[in-house]
């Protein structure tokens, strides 16, 4: 290979799941706590009241969002090394396919056809 080879520009696949793997990392992250006031009076008392159903069921509701959160950062680490190991993989084919064309033009030249 030509070290002053460019690479190919990306395919439409492969720029569709860079879009949806960027989108994976934003959202990856869960939070339990979200705004829950609104606005006037009737907001008020009810983000009180969710502040409150919040604070009571904290001990259910924390610990299913830290294994959802730990879920997704195992799920974007396993994509991660997935994509390592098809550029490895890409690479090992490449080499190959340079090495069985040099392999055949050796073997042209010493055994030529009548």
């Amino acid at each position: 290979m030509i070290a002053d080879e460019q690479a190919p520009a990306p395919s439409a696949g492969e720029r569709l799941r860079d879009h949806w793997r960027g989108e994976a990392e934003r959202w990856a992250a869960v939070s339990a706590h979200l705004p829950v006031a609104g606005p006037g009076r009737l907001g008020a008392a009810l983000g009180l009241s969710r502040r409150t159903a919040r604070y009571l069921l904290r001990w259910y509701i924390n610990p299913i969002v830290e294994q959802q959160n730990r879920c997704n950062a195992a799920f974007l680490a396993l994509d991660a090394l997935r994509e390592a190991r098809e550029r490895e993989l890409r690479r090992e084919i490449a080499a190959l396919r340079e090495r069985l064309a040099a392999l055949e033009l050796q073997s042209a030249a010493l055994d030529p056809m009548p």
